[in-house]
């Protein structure tokens, strides 16, 4: 007695060589990398694919092969935010690479993946222009992040990514420059982020009498706070800085002009000066809270 007729064996005998078939047809397009990618060619910068922040996009990396995306930030060249490059279901022989060019095709960012299969997630702070920038992706390289380099003929694989600014900037943004000042009313409290370490947020106010108080009354834990006073003709009248991250500052301001404006000026420590166009150290940045009041 059979338990199946034959037609019906030969049926899922049919069936199950066309699932055979199926699985070493996928496999040899793993193997070879001729995953339909709809972005090619992208593997120069001229090439480079425009994609959307919080978009989610699929590539192909094969060998040898980058893949060039463009984008815009979006809060654009009067100030800074996080600009966050995440990278997810990396195929199982990829180590994934990111580098990033500006406008003028120079290298702003270099990072990689050092495990096959594993994610990678990048954050830039430091990217500032209204032109756009060039994402490029591919396996290690072998020597260096040139923008003509080839990837690592080793390394291939699909993986997915996103590119996204996270908002991470305070309200006051941009007032990185004394022309854009922010004006602040003496006895409030306010909270302002150093969200870059090369970023400096300036305030402006009109003392409400001679002698005044400046107090940081809280600080991130990887800023080391610096402040600059400067006068109605934006001459440099004091500055004061603490030497460990997360340090608070009390500053007496006397003398005071109850008519003039005067500007305030908060950075990481500087490295050489206060001059108004300066920027931070390089090595600080994070929250800081401050108050400008009456002493009592």
């Amino acid at each position: 007695m059979t338990l199946f007729g034959t037609d019906r064996i030969h049926s899922y005998s049919h069936l199950l060589l066309l699932l055979i078939l199926s699985l070493a047809l996928l496999g040899a397009c793993e193997l070879s990398g001729s995953f339909d990618d709809e972005f090619e060619p992208n593997d120069s910068i001229n090439e480079a694919y425009p994609i959307e922040l919080g978009e989610s996009y699929s590539a192909y990396i094969t060998q040898d092969d980058v893949d060039f995306f463009e984008f815009y930030t979006e809060h654009g060249s009067d100030t800074f935010d996080e600009v966050e490059i995440r990278v997810t279901d990396v195929g199982s022989d990829l180590v994934i690479s990111v580098a990033v060019y500006d406008s003028d095709r120079e290298l702003v960012y270099q990072s990689n993946s050092r495990t096959e299969g594993a994610s990678h997630t990048s954050v830039l702070r430091d990217l500032q222009s209204d032109g756009p920038y060039y994402v490029r992706f591919s396996g290690t390289w072998p020597h260096s992040f040139d923008i003509d380099g080839a990837g690592d003929h080793r390394s291939t694989g699909r993986y997915t990514f996103t590119v996204q600014n996270l908002n991470a900037n305070d309200e006051f943004a941009g007032n990185h420059s004394i022309e854009d000042a922010h004006p602040i009313e003496p006895g409030q409290n306010y909270d302002g982020v150093l969200v870059s370490d090369h970023e400096a947020d300036y305030y402006s106010f009109t003392p409400s009498s001679d002698e005044m108080a400046l107090a940081v009354t809280q600080a991130g834990s990887e800023l080391v706070v610096g402040v600059a006073l400067y006068g109605p003709n934006r001459q440099i009248l004091g500055s004061q800085n603490t030497n460990t991250p997360g340090a608070l500052l009390n500053i007496n301001l006397n003398n005071m002009d109850t008519s003039a404006t005067y500007y305030l000026r908060f950075s990481g420590t500087w490295p050489h000066d206060y001059e108004v166009g300066g920027i931070g150290d390089h090595q600080a940045r994070g929250p800081y809270s401050f108050s400008v009041h009456d002493v009592d």
